[in-house]
């Protein structure tokens, strides 16, 4: 099949929404051509360069960004022969709508969660939340919609779009990158803790520290590392310092996407307590990606039960669902691990051979491609 993906941020150093462009469009191009349409980035050449498929960049500028694709989106389905085209965000597939009429292509849009919620809290969820009629009409009109959990199904179907064109596609890791590895410098040291992810109100950061303070005064002291930037981050060191964790907890800043895979396989437990705000519907964990590169890296995991968490992470078989509103609980998880190697590592295990054997980008590539086929 010939496709055209249309992404926005695309880059190798990308977690999140573009990651799962990059290694969708890596995966397909195994058995599909494949053109990406996206936004510039700095240094683009040298890493477009080094892709299998073609990729067309626009002007990076965030207004120029959409009037260029509603120029380059009809001109790249004509020269190139294109016979479906896959929205990585669903704003995008409205310019698929505007064109339908005279270029009838048919367009398939992914939903990852926050996106499709509306609110006013950013200038580009302002623009967003006044086109949600059209925002509709481009997801009733699409031949399908791939939510990446069943949570975001949720959220598709309360808009009105028909059963029949909502197919769940969860999303994959690259279990060739993500994997687990020998490290003999874990043993006889202080058990390691991790969350990639942004410094965001809702990844629950704080709620862990509050949850190794609990463990401090039981006597159980694991390093903890936060890879990641973002807002909370000066509040966050602030509790490292109140609650006396010092010694225990390093932040990093960001990594980029493409260096993660150490970061995991030299920590013992992968914990994130995702939750949902009252008030911020832009913040929700709509899946939770890097779950499954920690399962993928054999590590077991402790995660927040809000969002679409619970496709990421099988309870009680690759991790535990704990309440992300509850520090005491999340402490009890920790200490569940810490305390029991063989549960540890039967939860590591079954998340790199459910990763494996499930989950990985291949799979998913094959997937969406078939139930395009199906769609069409």
């Amino acid at each position: 099949m010939n496709l055209l993906v249309v992404g926005s941020d695309f880059s190798p150093r990308s977690w999140g929404i573009g990651a799962y462009t990059k290694e969708l469009a890596t995966f397909l191009t195994r058995e599909n051509q494949v053109t990406v349409l996206a936004t510039g980035i700095p240094d683009a050449k040298a890493f477009d360069h080094g892709c299998l498929y073609q990729i067309i960049r626009t002007p990076s500028f965030p207004i120029l960004r959409y009037l260029a694709f509603l120029i380059y989106i009809p001109w790249i389905l004509r020269k190139y022969q294109i016979d479906a085209v896959l929205h990585v965000v669903w704003i995008t597939s409205l310019i698929s709508h505007l064109w339908h009429w005279l270029i009838p292509v048919p367009y398939f849009v992914s939903v990852h969660g926050t996106e499709i919620r509306d609110d006013k809290k950013s200038w580009r969820r302002r623009l967003k939340y006044y086109l949600k009629g059209w925002r509709i009409v481009a997801l009733r009109k699409a031949k399908g919609i791939f939510p990446v959990s069943n949570y975001s199904a949720r959220l598709v179907a309360s808009l009105g779009v028909e059963q029949s064109r909502i197919k769940v596609l969860l999303n994959g890791v690259n279990t060739q990158r993500f994997r687990p590895v020998t490290n003999y410098q874990k043993r006889n040291r202080q058990k390691r803790l991790l969350t990639v992810a942004r410094l965001d109100l809702n990844k629950g950061h704080d709620h862990v520290l509050e949850a190794l303070s609990i463990l401090k005064k039981q006597g159980f002291t694991p390093n903890y590392t936060i890879v990641g930037q973002g807002s909370e981050e000066t509040r966050l060191r602030m509790m490292v310092q109140d609650l006396g964790l010092e010694n225990q907890v390093v932040f990093t800043g960001f990594i980029a996407n493409n260096q993660l895979p150490p970061m995991y396989t030299s920590c013992d437990i992968y914990v994130m307590a995702s939750r949902e705000i009252p008030g911020r519907l832009d913040l929700v964990e709509g899946f939770g990606i890097s779950f499954l590169e920690a399962g993928a890296s054999g590590l077991p995991v402790v995660a927040g039960n809000s969002g679409g968490v619970s496709d990421a992470v099988r309870d009680g078989k690759t991790g535990l669902l704990v309440n992300p509103d509850s520090p005491e609980d999340i402490a009890s998880a920790i200490k569940c691990l810490l305390t029991d190697d063989n549960l540890a590592k039967r939860l590591g295990d079954e998340g790199r051979r459910w990763t494996e054997t499930q989950m990985s980008w291949e799979q998913v590539a094959r997937r969406l491609v078939s139930a395009m086929q199906r769609m069409m």
